[in-house]
C-alpha cells in the first residue's frame, strides 16, 4: 500500500454540494410511493431491491434511475421494456435540474428539486488502497473509508459485483489498528448452510473429516474477518453469528469446548440490505450490529471518468505492450460494464493479449459490430493497434500470449456454461479434471468443484 504523503492529490474542493430533490408518483397505480434524493442513486422500478418500488405490473424489475450530481440529478432508462417518457418523448438519458414530469408504465412521476443542498465531503486522494477513483462519488466513498478504518466498527459495504469490495475490505483491514492480525476471508456466496456453518465455527472430528478444523472466526481473532454476500446466511446461522459477535465466544463444534474470539466485521453483499430485512430474510437486529459504517460502492457506469485513469492502472500493472489509444479509451468510457472493473480488467487483458480476440472482446463489451459499416474504420484501426502491441514482441512470447488468451477465453466460457463446476467445465472441454484444474491455476483462475 502507498503511503498516504505519496499518493496523488486532487485539487478539487474537499465537499461535494448536492440539491436536495423529491420523486414522487403523482399519477397512476402507485400514487402517492415517494423518495428523497440527497446525492445518491435511486432505481425506481418493481424489484424488491429498488430505492423507488412500484407494483405496476408495465414496470420492468430496475426500470430507470436517478444519479446525483453537483448541479442537477441524471436520469437513465435501465434497458426497460416500455421505456420513460418526457413530454411524449421516449429518454434514455437526460439530465434534470428543473421540475420535470415523466411517465414510467402506467406511472407519472414527479422530479422537484429543492432549494437546501446536502454536503459529502470528499478525500483529497484519488486512491484508496488498490482502489483507485478522482471521481467525485469515489472520493466520497474513500473520505468515509478512511473515517472508518481508524475504528474498531463493524462496516457493509454494498454494491454490484465487481466494484473492488474485497479489495476495499483489504484496504481497511490494513490501515486499522489490526493490520498485524489475519484478514480471513469467507465466501458465503458460494456455499450451501453445511459448508457456511463449518467455515464460519470449524468442524469436528467425523468419518469424512478425520481432523477438526477451527472456523473462520476463530483464525480471524485479533483481526479482520471479511464476510463475502453476508446476506445469503441462513437465518439460523445469522442468529449464532450474532451471538458470537455480541459475546465475542462460541461454541465449537462436537467437544471443542468454548472458543473466546476478538474480531472486527466486514460484511459485503449485492443486494439491498434494508430490502432484505424488510422482506424478512435478514434479522433487522444483526443488520443493527454490522451496519454501525455502511458504504455503498458505486458501479463503474456511475462513474465512467474513472475509467482512464484505470485503464492506465491496469496498463502498467500488465506485460509491456503498446498502450491503447485515446481513441479505445473514450470508446471504453461510453461502455455501461455491468461487470464493473472486473471486466473492464479482463477486457484490456484480452486486448493486450490476442488482437483478433480483442477486437471481439470490445466489440461484445460496447454492443458494436466492429466490421459493420458504420465502425469499419474505428474497427480496423482498434485491430491494427492490437496487432502492432504483437509484433513488437519477441515471437515465443507473442506466441504465449495468444495461447495464454486462448486457455483463458476457452476455460471461462465452458466454465460459464457448467455453472462454475469444474468436473462439468472438464466434461465439455473432452478433458480429465485434474489437467483442467492445473491449468485453471496456471492461469491464475478461481472456482469451486461441487460437481
Amino acid at each position: 500500500m502507498a503511503p498516504l504523503d505519496q499518493m496523488t492529490e486532487v485539487l478539487q474542493a474537499d465537499v461535494a454540494r448536492f440539491p436536495r430533490a423529491k420523486l414522487s408518483v403523482v399519477k397512476g397505480p402507485d400514487k402517492g410511493a415517494e423518495v428523497a434524493l440527497e446525492g445518491q442513486t435511486v432505481v425506481v422500478g418493481s424489484d424488491e431491491s429498488c430505492q423507488l418500488r412500484l407494483m405496476d405490473p408495465s414496470v420492468s424489475r430496475r426500470h430507470m434511475e436517478l444519479s446525483g450530481g453537483p448541479g442537477g440529478y441524471r436520469l437513465r432508462d435501465l434497458r426497460s421494456t416500455n421505456g420513460v417518457f418526457i413530454e411524449g418523448v421516449q429518454v434514455l438519458d437526460a439530465r434534470l435540474t428543473d421540475k420535470t414530469r415523466f411517465t414510467v408504465g402506467r406511472n407519472e412521476l414527479r422530479f422537484e428539486p429543492e432549494r437546501s443542498e446536502v454536503q459529502w465531503p470528499l478525500s483529497v486522494h484519488e486512491r484508496f488502497g488498490e482502489v483507485l477513483g478522482k471521481s467525485l462519488v469515489m472520493r466520497r466513498v474513500f473520505a468515509l473509508l478512511e473515517r472508518a478504518a481508524t475504528t474498531e466498527s463493524p462496516i457493509v459495504l454494498e454494491g454490484e459485483a465487481g466494484t473492488g469490495k474485497e479489495v476495499l475490505a483489504r484496504a481497511i483491514h490494513d490501515r486499522s489498528s489490526r493490520r498485524e492480525g489475519p484478514f480471513t476471508v469467507v465466501d458465503l456466496g458460494a456455499s450451501n448452510e453445511a459448508l457456511m456453518e463449518s467455515d464460519l465455527f470449524g468442524h469436528d472430528v467425523s468419518s469424512a473429516r478425520p481432523t477438526a478444523r477451527p472456523g473462520a472466526l476463530e483464525e480471524a481473532d485479533g483481526g479482520t474477518l471479511y464476510l463475502d454476500e453476508v446476506t445469503d446466511l441462513s437465518n439460523a446461522l445469522q442468529a449464532r453469528l450474532l451471538r458470537a459477535l455480541e459475546t465475542k465466544e462460541f461454541k465449537r463444534p462436537g467437544q471443542g469446548g468454548m472458543a473466546k474470539v476478538d474480531v472486527r466485521v466486514i460484511a459485503s453483499t449485492q443486494k439491498d440490505l434494508d430490502a432484505e430485512v424488510k422482506a424478512g430474510r435478514f434479522r433487522e437486529d444483526l443488520s443493527f450490529r454490522l451496519s454501525v459504517f455502511r458504504v455503498r460502492v458505486p458501479p463503474l457506469r456511475e462513474r465512467p471518468e474513472d475509467i482512464p485513469q484505470l485503464v492506465r492502472h491496469f496498463e502498467s500493472k500488465g506485460r509491456s505492450g503498446t498502450p491503447l489509444s485515446d481513441e479505445t479509451v473514450e470508446m471504453l468510457t461510453r461502455h455501461d460494464w455491468p461487470g464493473n472493473v472486473r471486466e473492464l480488467r479482463s477486457v484490456l487483458e484480452r486486448l493486450a493479449a490476442f488482437p483478433d480476440l480483442g477486437s471481439s472482446a470490445i466489440a461484445r463489451a460496447l454492443g458494436k459490430n466492429l466490421d459493420a459499416a458504420g465502425d469499419e474504420a474505428s474497427g480496423g484501426r482498434l485491430r491494427n493497434e492490437m496487432s502492432q502491441q504483437l509484433l513488437s514482441l519477441p515471437y515465443h512470447e507473442a506466441k504465449d500470449r495468444v495461447l495464454e488468451s486462448f486457455e483463458k477465453t476457452y476455460l471461462l466460457e465452458h466454465l460459464k456454461a457448467a455453472n462454475g463446476v469444474v468436473t462439468r467445465a472438464a466434461q465439455r472441454a473432452g478433458l480429465p479434471r485434474q489437467s483442467v484444474h492445473r491449468m485453471l491455476r496456471r492461469l491464475g483462475i478461481t472456482t469451486s468443484d461441487e460437481g
